[in-house]
């Protein structure tokens, strides 16, 4: 009988430590994703509050009005040039980050974001030095979008590709995967973006949005001749998730938008565009002072 008691003693003791044990590991898992997910929300609050200071201090939108002119007898009224939505103070900005290439901007989503391209030194950090770096060099869970360092920093080649990551809070370019409706409404209402560079600025006419590979011809950059490039366009095109009646010519140069998907390792959403450039240049380096100011 004792030899009994002894043995459920033993096998209660064994229980409770078995319990202690369990409860030790979930409250250690509890706390540490508590923390994982402090960790993640803090990095978007930050990487917000680094965007909308930049913004606050080197981007405004184009006035609406214009200054009064007293009405000539007879003129014929001369049309009124498109301008980007914004005006980028480009001057000040690459004081901050010698990398800054473009703005891209697009209404009603949250795609208002600088866009840099390395130029470190060190080729084997170059191509992907900006995937989780902000403009300062910190360390960015979002990072920065960023322009292949493979393409011309202009935008003049054939295809310029710009990453950015597809973040769970909305952000980056995460939005890019609404083109991929069945409705096509968001595509309808969202079929132009704005890119801003010092050089000059561009409407982007959306044209094409597909699941791709990683490694697919999505990223050529460079093309032999304008044939070439164009029947690449109309390959891109007949795979969309979109209709549009945009028409690439000979001469357009487009910028392809890739973002991560998760349909399978290295799946990848991207979004293209034609740039047609807008008749306002000086636009490009206008400063936000003088917005303030007119």
């Amino acid at each position: 009988m004792k030899k009994s008691r002894k043995s459920k003693s033993g096998g209660s003791k064994g229980v409770r430590v078995l319990l202690f044990f369990l409860c030790a590991v979930f409250a250690g898992v509890f706390v540490f994703s508590g923390y994982k997910l402090y960790t993640i929300m803090h990095g978007y609050h930050e990487s917000e509050k680094t965007y909308s200071s930049l913004t606050d201090r080197y981007v405004a939108p184009i006035p609406s009005t214009t200054p009064y002119a007293a009405p000539v007898e007879n003129a014929v009224p001369a049309p009124t040039p498109e301008l980007s939505p914004i005006q980028v103070d480009f001057n000040e900005l690459r004081g901050e980050c010698r990398d800054i290439v473009g703005w891209l901007y697009s209404e009603g989503t949250k795609i208002n974001y600088h866009i840099v391209q390395s130029m470190t030194d060190n080729p084997s950090t170059a191509e992907y030095y900006y995937l989780y770096r902000d403009i300062h060099g910190n360390y960015s869970g979002n990072g920065t979008p960023f322009l292949d360092v493979q393409c011309a920093g202009d935008f003049s080649d054939y295809n310029s590709i710009i990453y950015g990551h597809h973040m769970n809070d909305g952000s980056m370019f995460a939005s890019l995967d609404n083109y991929r409706a069945a409705d096509g409404a968001y595509a309808r209402e969202h079929n132009v973006m704005y890119l801003n560079t010092p050089n000059g600025n561009y409407r982007v006419e959306l044209f094409a949005g597909y699941l791709t590979d990683a490694d697919s011809n999505t990223y050529t950059i460079s093309f032999p001749d304008d044939s070439s490039f164009l029947l690449y366009c109309q390959e891109m095109k007949a795979k969309s998730d979109f209709a549009s009646d945009v028409v690439i010519q000979p001469g357009d140069r487009i910028i392809t938008l890739s973002t991560c998907s998760y349909e399978w390792h290295d799946a990848r959403y991207v979004v293209q565009g034609r740039l047609v450039p807008l008749n306002a240049g000086s636009a490009a380096t206008t400063t936000v002072s003088a917005v303030a100011n007119g």
